[in-house]
């Protein structure tokens, strides 16, 4: 019986730490179009805290965005840490 119960736990405890870890919230549309520009098929479905922070902090700032920063290899790297 405690093995039950200790195998719940984790389960839920697992799954509560899973959903703590997805962005609180979706990108704004110019950003995500913007994405879409440099990265056809980027999938933004599923991204994390770190992934969404990221990815605001880059098309926050015009210099991350200049073609002799290559943004689109950023937000390539940035979203195959998935």
């Amino acid at each position: 019986m405690k093995r039950i119960v200790l195998a719940a736990a984790l389960v839920a405890a697992s799954a509560a730490g899973a959903f703590a870890q997805t962005a609180p919230v979706m990108l704004s549309s110019s950003i995500q179009s913007q994405i879409q520009t440099l990265v056809p098929g980027a999938d933004l479905s599923n991204l994390t805290n770190a992934q969404y922070a990221q990815l605001v902090t880059l098309f926050s700032n015009s210099e991350n965005l200049s073609a002799g920063s290559n943004p689109a290899g950023a937000v390539a790297a940035i979203l195959g840490a998935q």
